[in-house]
């Protein structure tokens, strides 16, 4: 019994004595881990919080209401650097020996729930690595990250919005941070990650915002739903904004997704690899005022902007579909825009890359399925390969079934000519360089009638358009061509090289219809 007595009394005075140094070493740590936070001197911010439950037998720590704002009393005196709230803060599977001995946090994982995190401007630009990386390796370590329910604001010196998102939820695992890495491009290694966020806005610059409903992406796969390019000024305001011509853009997308990426760095250069991307439901909106000084540098082609990027970019095919394209251009504000539109657009374009760490150097190929004016058919396919220093390309079409009075809203602003009638075809192929063109135009039509306007697009020009009505003939074609195309095998065109090569698509076009339709004392006028 007495035997049994001792032991009992044994039991209880260890369970105390445990009971007591789970406490005491407890509020030690309590105490200890604002110092510990605060010792590094590399560490730049000040970090107090409501409560700390520290639990040594499950090794776990959860901080509620923790607070974060810059060291610099200075800057936090004026709103500037980062201040942060926190709902809570868990950590798990601690070491007990780097907080009590070392002034080191090290645990397994970190789940900061509710965080709302405010950027206020400053002199120092913010940087991943200098913010958040450095600071933290020398005194936190953990193996894994969560952040649950965020929210994220950057502010400008007038307090005006930059950037935010809501609902942020990011997760990264096995996370390896020490000297070496933290001199790499991306500072850290780590498993995988998984990130999402909604209400996304982006202050691009004094001409647009970008937003977005939200975005999911993991280490290997992006998604972005309800994007939108919106512009911050009226036409007329951004014309008289603008020192030289330029397109204002309006874009919006149901979503843009990478299925599969891999990214990163290889030495210093940047990869981006995808053997996909898919853009759905993009309508896009391009308008051009031209009542602006015209823009005298010299525009790229394509194959040139591609040969020239300074990183390494691999996208195997890239698909557009169910899309609209609406491209507006102004002669002056007493006149309507010319108007093109192109719906139900399917494009894709196959082998878009850099030359950068490349041993293959395939065509770049565009394939496009739409309808022009919303009713014609319309089939492109444009190929050109970016290693060829002369810009050379090749772009065929073939448009099918149009009432011809559906382009007057682009013949009539650009050409000062209005038809009527039956465009069955148009057949074209345009081989280019960054020089001029030469190729193929044929077009087949019936009951087409010509209306010449005065150089204000208002009235008719009764003599020019009666003398264009006797020479076009009310079909194409004759008796030894039963297909009806009037073709031209000889249309030439010099490049504009201070416009896209859209213009010069459509100096192409206009050429091919000037020598299969109009008679020359219209094109004289039309010219």
């Amino acid at each position: 019994m007495k035997f049994l007595k001792r032991l009992g009394i044994t039991l209880i005075v260890v369970a105390l004595l445990l009971v007591a140094v789970n406490y005491g070493a407890a509020w030690y740590i309590e105490k200890k881990l604002p110092e510990t936070l605060q010792s590094e001197k590399d560490f730049p911010y000040n970090i107090n919080y409501k409560d700390a439950d520290v639990q040594l037998l499950s090794g776990s720590i959860t901080i509620t209401e923790a607070y974060i704002a810059p060291k610099d009393t200075a800057a936090a005196s004026m709103n500037r650097g980062a201040y942060g709230k926190i709902k809570s803060i868990e950590a798990n599977h601690f070491n007990l020996w780097g907080i009590l001995f070392e002034n080191r946090i090290e645990v397994k994982n970190v789940t900061i729930d509710t965080p709302e995190i405010i950027l206020y401007p400053r002199e120092k630009k913010y940087n991943a690595n200098d913010d958040l990386v450095q600071p933290f390796k020398q005194t936190i370590k953990t193996e894994s990250v969560a952040v649950k329910n965020g929210r994220f604001r950057m502010l400008d010196t007038l307090h005006e919005f930059t950037a935010k998102a809501d609902n942020i939820n990011f997760e990264i695992n096995n996370i390896s941070i020490d000297s070496n890495t933290v001199e790499k491009n991306i500072p850290l290694r780590y498993r995988n990650y998984t990130f999402s966020c909604d209400s996304i806005f982006y202050h691009v610059n004094d001409f647009y915002n970008i937003t977005a409903t939200g975005v999911n992406a993991t280490d290997s796969s992006i998604t972005a739903k309800g994007f939108n390019l919106v512009p911050l000024q009226k036409r007329l305001q951004f014309n008289r904004m603008i020192p030289v011509e330029r397109d204002q853009f309006t874009i919006s997308a149901k979503s843009i997704a990478i299925p599969s990426t891999d990214w990163g760095f290889v030495n210093d250069t940047l990869y981006f690899h995808a053997p996909e991307v898919v853009l759905d439901k993009v309508n896009a909106n391009i308008y051009r005022g031209k009542m602006v000084k015209d823009d005298p540098t010299i525009k790229k082609l394509y194959s040139q902007m591609l040969r020239e990027l300074n990183f390494d970019l691999k996208v195997d095919k890239l698909m557009l579909k169910n899309s609209s394209i609406v491209y507006e251009e102004q002669q002056s504000y007493d006149r309507k825009p010319g108007k093109v539109s192109f719906t139900s657009f399917y494009a894709s374009v196959y082998n878009v890359y850099s030359p950068i760490r490349k041993e293959k150097f395939p065509e770049t190929n565009i394939d496009v399925q739409c309808k022009f004016m919303g009713t014609a058919p319309l089939k492109v396919n444009w190929h050109f390969n970016i290693t060829d220093k002369t810009d050379a390309f090749t772009i065929k079409g073939h448009l099918q079934n149009i009432d011809a009075s559906q382009i007057n809203t682009v013949s009539g602003a650009l050409m000062n000519v209005h038809t009527t009638g039956n465009i069955k075809d148009v057949m074209f192929t345009f081989h280019g360089n960054r020089n001029n063109a030469h190729g193929s135009f044929a077009i087949a039509y019936n009951n087409l009638k010509l209306k010449v306007l005065e150089k204000d697009g208002k009235g008719k020009r009764g003599l020019l358009s009666f003398l264009g009505n006797l020479v076009v003939k009310n079909k194409s074609g004759n008796s030894n061509n039963e297909t009806g195309l009037k073709e031209a095998d000889d249309v030439k065109t010099e490049r504009d090289k201070t416009k896209s090569v859209f213009n010069f698509l459509w100096r192409f076009v206009q050429q091919g219809l000037k020598q299969t339709i109009l008679p020359k004392v219209v094109q004289k006028v039309a010219g």
